[in-house]
């Protein structure tokens, strides 16, 4: 895989976290885990294509809270074993929900770096 510029702003948890997804060209939501999650994105495995700059509504289940935003894909990857891995921005979250996702995050972080 080549190399590609680290772009983040913050640390990703690689804690699964459940997600709803729903694509705006498809009506049907889809249940799924975040590969990897911070305050501003994440990045989700699929078994179809997703394309770069897609639109999308996302319901993530945090265990103190949902959060409900929606979100467009950065970008996308396909690993070896035919997975179509994508990266979300977050577009329209509130304070109040940004302050959950880096609350979780947050503590996630420490929880690992205890072990």
């Amino acid at each position: 895989m080549p190399f590609r510029e680290e772009k983040r702003r913050f640390p990703r948890v690689p804690h699964p976290v459940c997600a709803w997804i729903s694509f705006r060209k498809d009506t049907a939501a889809y249940g799924t885990l975040t590969v990897d999650l911070c305050p501003d994105g994440a990045r989700f495995g699929a078994l179809h294509q997703v394309e770069t700059g897609e639109r999308l509504l996302l319901s993530l289940q945090l265990p103190s809270a949902n959060v409900e935003c929606k979100g467009k894909v950065c970008w996308t990857d396909v690993a070896a074993n035919g997975l179509h891995y994508f990266g979300v921005r977050f577009v329209d979250l509130s304070e109040a929900e940004r302050d959950i996702l880096d609350g979780f995050t947050s503590q996630s972080l420490a929880a690992t770096a205890a072990l």
